[in-house]
């Protein structure tokens, strides 16, 4: 499948610090740092595809407001086309009820809904929003459609869901719509993200659910000072049971990756420790404040039904 650059950078990247550097004896790269990428792997692809969810917990012992971070805990394809979905610190986008304006909003805490299609085909009207929601259409990292909802989301549980809606008939092909939701366990609110449509009357997810956490934007974070930051995933569930799971692994971002339209990947410092529980159903990040090296944390297989 074709991933969009963002996916792609979280897969290889350029690591240039010295293992066991100090952060004042080296010039840091500039972000985005994608500082894990993580891998679910499934028997095959789910056919029939009805619902996908996954539930992230969230605890930090400072605010996060500061920082341009994404915990991603979604992203695969459905009917062969990208997706992926999660937090975002600082969010923007064209005000879903003025998009044609294309006139970007103030950052915001926000959830965010997006997908890819490899030829440059998607439109508004593949995006379904709220009054308050955000939307963006547009190349810069592949040709994207992708609904934001604003949201003060805080420390604590998510579940993170996508929903099969209804199908319509455009210019006399079934097309399908894909809903975003968000459970947020601390109030019990059901938060709509966005909505947006494949082609396709019935859905078919892919083999695998991926997930990173990255700081995406803004000036590089100084280490030394980083929240203690940890982030869970787990319960991942297909069509209501339990992800039929093959094998979880973890990568990290030490391969360079030259690519032909020069959007290089981004380069990401060692700042991340990932640990499974013993089923693997539940993997834990736990950001750091120190530059740590490779050996550390080898890119593994954090658990396998073989093992």
């Amino acid at each position: 499948m074709k991933l969009p650059i963002r996916i792609l950078s979280v897969i290889s990247s350029l690591y240039l610090i010295a293992p066991g550097a100090e952060e004042d004896t080296v010039k840091l790269p500039p972000t985005p740092w994608h500082m894990v990428n993580l891998h679910w792997k499934n028997h095959g692809e789910l056919k029939n595809f009805d619902t996908f969810s996954v539930d992230v917990e969230i605890s930090c012992d400072a605010s996060l407001e500061a920082y341009q971070l994404y915990i991603a805990p979604l992203c695969s394809t459905i009917n062969g086309d990208t997706f992926y979905g999660g937090i975002q610190t600082r969010c923007s986008g064209w005000d879903a009820m003025k998009a044609e304006e294309q006139k970007r909003q103030p950052e915001r805490p926000a959830f965010i809904f997006s997908r890819w299609s490899e030829k440059p085909d998607l439109t508004l009207k593949d995006v379904r929003a709220t009054p308050g929601g955000f939307v963006e259409l547009a190349g810069y990292e592949g040709d994207f459609a992708s609904g934001r909802r604003p949201y003060p989301w805080k420390v604590g549980k998510y579940t993170y869901t996508l929903q099969r809606l209804d199908t319509e008939m455009v210019h006399g092909k079934p097309f399908t719509w894909l809903g975003a939701f968000v459970h947020e366990h601390a109030t019990g609110k059901d938060i709509f993200v966005s909505a947006l449509r494949f082609e396709g009357e019935t859905l078919t997810h892919g083999d695998e659910n991926s997930g990173f956490i990255e700081f995406y934007g803004g000036e590089p974070p100084e280490i030394s000072k980083l929240p203690a930051l940890e982030v869970c995933f787990s319960n991942l569930r297909y069509n209501g049971t339990a992800a039929d799971l093959k094998a979880v692994t973890a990568n990290f971002i030490r391969q360079p990756m030259n690519r032909p339209d020069k959007l290089d990947a981004p380069i990401s410092p060692n700042i991340m420790h990932v640990s499974a529980s013993e089923d693997g159903r539940a993997v834990t990040c736990k950001l750091v404040n120190k530059i740590f090296p490779d050996s550390e944390e080898p890119n593994r297989v954090l658990w396998s039904e073989t093992k």
